[in-house]
């Protein structure tokens, strides 16, 4: 397949829904994507120091006509060596251009730990990537200022390796954005969809489902193997709600009802449609086409227990395969789907998000900041977006010479195709659910139906009561998405 065809094509197809200065899980929006932090790994935590030498390097962005030096504090969520690889190569790449500023780098899957309390006390890092649970800061510190309007640099920086400006080099804008002021942006994206084991589909001669009624027609067949339909990330409820249950909902009634929903319309929560998305889980549960045991597992140990062929299919964003790589046993055969959480006849929805990153308001070394987001954008850094499985690049790229993870180009063919629809949330924290509070009241809902605590109208009512709540906490500050 021509690659560059592939990318033209994504571009165009999303421009509709993503150009208009999108941020996601990231953007004005997961990524968001993103994965939740894991316990394993929580207490793993990398600082990468170089030394500076002599000369400093030229640039024709007027963000980067002041010489940087001094040093850089950049402070990362990372899970795994991949990503730890991706954000050194930034770091070497940085240094290189720029041999009189030296970098520390903090790289920790629970990163939002130490830097929240540093946000507080006015004493932040430089530059903050918010992935993992990190990303359900990205609306607070937003909203109180804590962040530095990008704007200016957006529209003079270059990219070593483009022609021209960046902006004219991005086919993907998925930016935090608020009033038109850019306050964090994405050198990559993913999209929330589903995995299943391709190598037990082709034993078994099972087909991976595209629609609600596939699944529940394919389940009992997979059970009578003494094999799980599906796992889940059951401390994590909110893989079920951003891989199946949201764009679940926006295949059968549109974009529109996830947009009501994150901006706290509580009548939208208590609509057929949304009630309907979420008797599946209950479901689910009823015919035990989940483990019970699922509810405590953190994200890696349910992926690692779905590697292990317990389970036919697992939600998750396309970033699995790199989160995952090292525990991937060989010959392991999986692929990529949206999903198959709806009823209708309609295309199914891909919800994508990136995760962002933000210079702190009060950087000690604001320079050395942009000049560190411009070596983001380069060439050599997209590739490494590739490489190092942090998503699909953002910029209009050929990819030349480059293989992209299974999942993504699994995503790309089935856009290209025509057969998905992608959607993202502009103006607020991510998948659309601008709120902590509101995420919360989400994914303790899926909990409750899974755990069998609640029938799914007394889950969906007592979502919509504490939708409500948030909606009149005036000491909440508000945004609208769209």
């Amino acid at each position: 397949m021509k690659k560059k065809a592939l990318v033209l094509v994504l571009v165009l197809v999303m421009a509709a829904s993503l150009l208009a200065a999108c941020g996601a899980t990231s953007t004005g929006s997961s990524a968001a994507g993103s994965s939740a932090a894991s316990s394993s790994a929580a207490s793993s935590s990398k600082a990468v120091s170089s030394s500076s030498s002599a000369a400093s390097s030229s640039s024709a962005a007027s963000s980067e006509t002041a010489k940087i030096t001094g040093t850089l504090e950049v402070a990362v969520f990372s899970n795994g060596d991949k990503m730890d690889d991706f954000w050194n190569k930034a770091v070497a790449a940085f240094e290189k251009k720029y041999p009189d500023c030296k970098v520390t780098l903090t790289a920790n899957p629970k990163i939002e730990d130490s830097i929240r309390p540093r946000f507080v006390s006015d004493n932040p890092p430089d530059i903050y990537y918010m992935g993992g649970n990190a990303n359900n800061d990205e609306a607070a510190l937003t909203a109180e200022g804590k962040f530095l309007k990008l704007n200016d640099w957006f529209d003079t920086a270059t990219a070593d390796g483009y022609d021209g400006l960046l902006k004219d080099n991005i086919g993907v804008k998925m930016f935090n954005t608020v009033n038109n002021d850019i306050y964090g942006v994405s050198f990559s994206y993913g999209t929330w969809g589903y995995y299943y084991n391709a190598g037990m589909a082709e034993q078994y001669g099972w087909t991976a489902p595209t629609n609600w009624k596939e699944f529940t027609e394919l389940a009992p067949k997979i059970k009578e193997q003494g094999i799980y339909p599906m796992i889940h990330q059951g401390k994590y409820p909110d893989y079920l709600g951003y891989g199946l249950l949201q764009p679940g909902i926006a295949t059968d009634s549109g974009k529109d009802t996830l947009v009501k929903m994150g901006n706290l319309d509580a009548a939208t929560y208590r609509s057929d449609a949304v009630k309907n998305a979420y008797k599946k889980f209950e479901t689910l549960r009823e015919n035990d086409w989940v483990p019970a045991s699922a509810l405590a597992l953190t994200h890696t140990e349910a992926q690692m227990e779905w590697l292990q062929g317990k389970a036919f299919i697992i939600p998750c964003g396309n970033w699995l395969e790199g989160e995952m790589a090292a525990d991937t046993p060989d010959g392991f055969k999986m692929a990529y789907m949206p999903t198959f959480w709806y009823d209708s006849t309609n295309k199914p929805v891909y919800v994508a998000s990136g995760t962002r990153i933000s210079i702190a308001a009060k950087a000690k070394n604001s320079e050395a900041a942009k000049a560190f987001l411009s070596i983001l954008y380069s060439k050599d850094m997209t590739k490494a977006v590739v490489e190092d499985a942090m998503g699909v690049p953002v910029m209009k790229d050929d990819l030349k010479g480059l293989t992209l993870e299974p999942s993504s180009q699994d995503m790309i063919n089935q856009v290209n195709s025509g057969k998905v629809t992608v959607i993202n949330e502009v103006g607020g924290a991510g998948n659309f659910e601008p709120y902590e509070q509101q995420r919360t009241a989400t994914k303790d809902a899926i909990a409750a139906i899974l755990g069998g605590q609640k029938d799914a109208d007394t889950a969906v009512e007592d979502l919509a009561k504490e939708i409500e709540k948030i909606a009149s906490d005036s000491s909440i500050q508000k945004v609208t998405i769209s």
